[in-house]
């Protein structure tokens, strides 16, 4: 058994294996394992592995370069731990020809040697892959990644976060990153298992596990009391209750939660890619610096006038809220998962008819349906608010252009 080490990979272990069913002798198998991480991207590694195939066969194994390359992945696994493993295997199924390079010269181990060595340059290496579960997470990992690696997002923006069935394509993605980010089993409930089984694979930043994040409740707190039209037929209409005690997930809607989030990003990143630390230190501070520049032009009276009152469909902006010191007067429903009977349709009409509204908000995930069979041809002026920022290209401003996008909701809520 022989052992070597480069920079490319740490331990190499490479024996000689007998001849094969195709009378094909030494030939080397390549084989991913979750233990290594592999440094190129996934448009360079084939022809890396090529080449190192070819170059190890020649030094170690004191052989002329053979027509055939044998390349074995794991299902699941792409491009970014592999090992070196020697098997046997039918040549159909994992071959490569190199046809002119049955008769090369020995010289060419040199110029493979050069082309392995340029490969791997920083130009080509691969970074730190950052998954993230929903796109207002991405947007802020963009911001901390930005000029290194553009992260990936798991769910659509357009899909339910609450109820969602991973493909398993999704479910390959999520084993690839090295760092994955999500809120936790309060919102991506769906996620709990696929996680745990991940865990292997890579790092995991959990955003309600953080300490110091802001953290409210999906239900009503005693110092913060508003009025909820409960949906449940058996209570007496228009009666006020707590909703149950759970925590309300939409934590990026406050831009203080905003910073702690990549904040931790950007340490994971540092240790994941310590090459690249400076670049997402910089980045960490650009972005708080848009971060107050965003918070000092909010302020409640330019958002909303000091009379107004406003009733939402369910309480998905009380993050925002709070942070701006803006109430609403209703909430229409407990969650948006719960559908409306008969009698709360008749309580939300009567609420609208007796108390002087603005608007509703209503996120845009909420079916416009559903709103409009509540409401009847009660005439309220309804705005629509993206929180999850469908109508924005991820990118390095693009969680501050979600957050201004909110704010300008509520001024145009507050506009006579």
């Amino acid at each position: 058994m022989l052992h070597f080490q480069t920079h490319l990979m740490q331990d190499v272990a490479v024996s000689n294996v007998e001849t094969d069913v195709v009378g094909l002798d030494k030939c080397v198998f390549v084989h991913w394992s979750p233990s290594m991480r592999w440094p190129c991207d996934t448009e360079n590694c084939d022809v890396m592995w090529q080449i190192l195939n070819c170059f190890i066969e020649m030094v170690y194994h004191s052989i002329s370069m053979r027509p055939w390359i044998f390349m074995k992945t794991k299902p699941g696994i792409t491009s970014l731990r592999p090992y070196l493993q020697l098997r046997l295997k039918q040549r159909a199924a994992y071959c490569t020809t190199f046809a002119s390079a049955i008769l090369a010269p020995r010289f060419a181990v040199s110029l493979l040697l050069a082309l392995v060595v340029a490969l791997c340059s920083p130009a080509v290496l691969a970074q730190a892959k950052v998954v993230t579960s929903i796109k207002p997470l991405q947007m802020i990992a963009s911001a901390i990644t930005d000029g290194i690696s553009e992260p990936e997002v798991l769910i659509p923006s357009d899909q339910s976060y609450h109820h969602f069935t991973l493909r398993p394509s999704m479910l390959r993605t999520l084993r690839q990153a090295d760092l994955f980010v999500w809120v936790g089993p309060e919102l991506e409930t769906y996620l709990t298992d696929a996680v745990v089984q991940a865990g292997a694979y890579g790092r995991q930043l959990q955003v309600l596990a953080l300490p110091e994040l802001q953290v409210h409740h999906a239900g009503l707190d005693g110092e913060d009391s508003r009025e909820v039209l409960i949906p449940d037929e058996g209570l007496h209409a228009g009666h006020k209750h707590k909703l149950a005690d759970t925590i309300d997930p939409h934590v990026w809607l406050n831009t203080g939660n905003a910073w702690l989030i990549a904040h931790a990003m950007a340490s994971a990143l540092r240790e994941l890619d310590p090459a690249n630390a400076g670049v997402y230190d910089a980045n960490l501070e650009l972005f708080q610096q848009r971060l107050t520049a965003l918070e000092q032009g909010i302020d409640a009276q330019s958002l909303l006038p000091a009379d107004s009152q406003y009733a939402v469909y369910h309480n998905a902006f009380q993050y925002f809220e709070r942070q701006f010191g803006l109430q609403h007067e209703l909430v229409f429903v407990a969650s948006e998962e719960l559908q409306p009977g008969v009698r709360h349709m008749m309580t939300v009409r009567r609420a609208v008819e007796n108390t002087p509204l603005n608007c509703l908000l209503e996120d845009v995930t909420t079916q416009a349906a559903t709103v409009e069979t509540l409401l009847g041809d009660k005439d309220l002026r309804r705005i629509r608010v993206d929180t999850v920022g469908q109508s924005l290209v991820s990118g390095p401003t693009a969680y501050i252009q979600l957050m201004d996008n909110v704010a300008n909701a509520f001024r145009q809520c507050g506009a006579r």
